[in-house]
């Protein structure tokens, strides 16, 4: 039993826990005409139906019209003792008849086929199909690494449908259309991840596959379900649509119910598609790299292996910007460096696009993910940000963990030396660097420090004690600064970047006090950014 609920893991598979079926049963009574069904004008079809968590609240009269198919022959077995009078058969749907790209019935009951080639019976699919994601290279797991391999996989890869054709859900959901696309008589009721609605990197299975009118839905926490995480749970969608081919999700209105654990409606949210012109990456200029500069995979480490290394910066360029991907699970995906963050999702910074970057970063950075906004996108501002809160922006971003920027000196890269500054120091050096006659310093000045003179009359009280504190780091950093491990960090210039100043203080003890401080005027500060962070969110 252990092995064979190891497989159910593996694969995605988890039971529909019985109180949230028995509701996506009423939202289908409602969402039909129930004359119809008692008069035998519909059929039901499972394509996944596990141990029939799914039909147990199906009234035994429309039994009769219910096919259940799964690829697990225990689970067939078992459903016979509860579903006397439906059809029960053993089916791989992602694989069996599945005939280079056409669908040619061999293992699919002989009663089935007839009623699929009825054009006056109307259908039901209803079903809760596993959702494993296979890994691809790179990721840290390889336990799932060729869970989605089949045959709809590879079709799903020749019509180039990206990420989606991982997913396997979302296999289902492509032999789903494909099955039924020209019979206008399809109900899909479905329960799912919500990602094939929202994700930018979906729009083209959004485009081929989702030709979708919505009817209702729900949306509830997969901590519902054994088995899953209850740290990092994600929102489970049971949604009603019809498929018509006259249809496209992206033009739907998509308001679901919010339900708790107990099935009570608690709120109403909208998970319409977001058109990708109008995500927050598409609000920054994005501006022509033009020359070779060493690539970074961290404040200190210099990437040189790797498929995709970019090692390209901008005419101007003061710094890059990390922000893959536009779903607010993908927050993490955030940071800002001194020279290019060596993969794709990051971009050159520079003065004409600084104050958007820094907005970006802190947004993205400060807002608060849980299970039911975790699928939401960033999306470019509803009104344009107001010159105090861009302020705000910059000097929590200045501050924080995610600010990776650094400086050094003499990098070796493809047979170049180059030197790295950090554009993003935010003080006069002669005001924190308390007679420390380490580096060579030339009354120089960095853009930041610069900017944030300018733009004094700006900045928030709540900003500027996190600065204060801010320079009583810098100040003890310089004035014990041959107490810590500038070889292991890199410190070898006077711009040192905040990465390296708060990781070398920490590797040694030092200035816990201030860290502590400066971690409470952040979170302040951070407040304040939460209070507009719904104006980057849709």
């Amino acid at each position: 039993m252990k092995e064979y609920n190891s497989k159910k893991r593996y694969l995605g598979e988890f039971y529909t826990p019985l109180i949230f079926a028995q509701k996506a049963v009423q939202y289908i009574y409602d969402a039909v005409d129930k004359k119809e069904l008692d008069n035998g004008n519909y059929r039901i079809w499972d394509m996944s139906c596990g141990k029939g968590n799914l039909e147990y609240y199906i009234e035994k009269k429309y039994h009769k019209y219910l096919y259940m198919s799964t690829i697990d022959n225990n689970d067939i077995e078992y459903c016979r003792k509860t579903f006397k009078d439906a059809c029960l058969f053993q089916y791989d749907y992602l694989n069996d008849d599945i005939d280079d790209k056409n669908i040619k019935y061999k293992k699919l009951p002989l009663i089935l086929q007839n009623d699929l080639k009825n054009k006056n019976i109307k259908w039901i699919i209803f079903i809760n199909p596993p959702y494993a994601t296979s890994q691809v290279a790179g990721t840290n797991s390889k336990s799932k690494k060729n869970v989605s391999v089949s045959k709809i996989r590879d079709i799903m890869h020749s019509e180039k449908l990206g990420e989606a054709s991982r997913e396997l859900y979302a296999q289902f959901m492509f032999r789903i259309n494909q099955e039924f696309i020209n019979n206008n008589n399809i109900i899909l009721a479905i329960f799912s991840k919500t990602n094939y609605i929202k994700y930018n990197n979906n729009e083209k299975f959004r485009n081929k596959v989702c030709s979708y009118k919505f009817i209702s839905g729900f949306i509830f926490s997969s901590s519902n379900f054994d088995n899953t995480s209850k740290t990092t749970p994600f929102p489970v969608s049971f949604i009603i649509w019809n498929i018509n081919n006259k249809y496209n999700i992206r033009n739907e209105n998509i308001m679901l119910d919010v339900i708790d654990d107990k099935c009570n409606i608690i709120d109403k949210k909208n998970y319409s598609v977001v058109d990708r012109n109008n995500l927050l990456n598409k609000w920054i200029k994005r501006i022509r790299t033009s020359y070779t500069f060493v690539p970074l995979s961290s404040a200190i480490k210099v990437k040189t292996s790797g498929r995709d290394i970019r090692d390209k910066v901008c005419e101007g360029f003061i710094g890059s910007l990390m922000s893959c991907g536009s779903d607010l699970q993908k927050q993490n995906l955030t940071a800002i460096f001194s020279a290019p963050q060596a993969s794709a999702g990051s971009l050159s910074i520079t003065k004409e696009n600084f104050e958007k970057a820094m907005v970006i970063h802190a947004v993205r950075r400060t807002v608060k993910v849980n299970w039911l906004n975790g699928s939401d996108q960033f999306s470019i501002p509803k009104k344009e940000p107001k010159k105090k809160f861009i302020l705000d922006c910059v000097v929590w971003s200045l501050f924080s963990t995610s600010n990776q920027t650094s400086s050094m000196d003499n990098i070796l890269y493809k047979d170049n030396y180059y030197k790295i500054i950090n554009q993003f120091y935010p003080f006069d050096y002669k005001e924190v660097y308390s007679g420390c006659t380490l580096f060579e310093y030339n009354d120089e000045k960095r853009y930041v420090y610069e900017y944030l003179n300018k733009n004094i009359k700006y900045i928030s009280k709540e900003a500027l004690e996190l600065i204060d504190i801010g320079k009583e780091l810098y100040k003890f950093f310089y004035s014990n600064i041959y107490q810590i491990d500038r070889e292991k960090f890199k410190i070898s210039l006077w711009d040192t970047g905040f990465w390296q100043i708060r990781k070398s203080l920490k590797d040694k003890k030092l200035a816990s006090d201030i860290l502590k401080k400066l971690k409470a005027k952040r979170d302040n500060l951070k407040n304040n950014i939460l209070k507009e962070t719904d104006n980057f969110i849709s």
